[in-house]
């Protein structure tokens, strides 16, 4: 079952060039999941009769051009597919002439928040999204982001209040916030990353001593959060 939903870009959504940001890019496509989710009885609303919540561990965005101020936007979201352990959702956003924008895809768990690990995804869950596994936007398998066998710069990063979200870990836009603080200048004020990967490893919590790994990269940079473990791999791509 393919959900739609229709979006405009507003002032808070708008960088540099009054472009859409990545953030706001990440920030609508997570909307729209929880919208989807949310009609078929799994939304925010049934969090506290369930227990349960999805949580993300993979995002995987492509943007080919670049939403601007006032744009609307059609965005497109649907179930390709699911086994026990996790359930993969892909987008598709078009502009106001019908054209395709933005691919993504995305891969999650369902998770008790109470016991803090994911429980098992059940046929009866995933019939009521109806997985359309042909409909796919991007034509290879989800992989892992890899860490460069190269020199790094390590910086500190502190998670503050507004980074933890209702399930009291950071949430998972703010990693992407947490890569713009840490990269160097050069990068920050560099062109916009048109291609965007995260992989979720283990949650961050409010109170976590993160050292932050930069990279760089021919195309772009890397960087990783840890604790005593890689938590999260974030690739920015021009």
């Amino acid at each position: 079952m393919v959900f739609n939903h229709t979006y405009r870009i507003g002032l808070e959504d708008c960088g540099k060039e009054n472009e859409a940001t990545n953030k706001a890019i990440l920030t609508i496509l997570e909307d729209i999941a929880g919208l989807h989710s949310a009609t078929v009885g799994l939304g925010l609303n049934e969090i506290n009769k369930t227990g349960c919540a999805w949580v993300i561990l993979k995002w995987k965005v492509q943007i080919i051009k670049r939403p601007e101020y006032n744009d609307e936007l059609n965005v497109f979201t649907w179930s390709t597919t699911a086994n026990k352990l996790f359930a993969d959702r892909d987008f598709k956003v078009l502009d106001s002439n019908g054209q395709t924008v933005i691919i993504a895809t995305s891969r999650w768990i369902y998770m008790d928040i109470n016991k803090r690990r994911p429980v098992r995804i059940t046929a009866e869950i995933m019939d009521r999204y109806e997985s359309e596994p042909e409909r796919r936007v991007f034509s290879e398998e989800i992989t892992k982001n890899e860490i460069p066998d190269t020199e790094y710069k390590e910086i500190s990063y502190n998670i503050l209040r507004r980074d933890v979200d209702y399930l009291g870990h950071m949430h998972n836009i703010s990693y992407l916030d947490a890569a713009y603080e840490i990269m160097p200048e050069e990068y920050f004020n560099g062109p916009q990353f048109n291609y965007i990967s995260i992989d979720y490893c283990k949650e961050l919590l409010k109170n976590d001593e993160v050292k932050a790994h930069f990279y760089r990269i021919d195309n772009g940079c890397i960087i990783s959060l840890n604790t005593e473990k890689i938590n999260s791999v974030i690739t920015l791509k021009y």
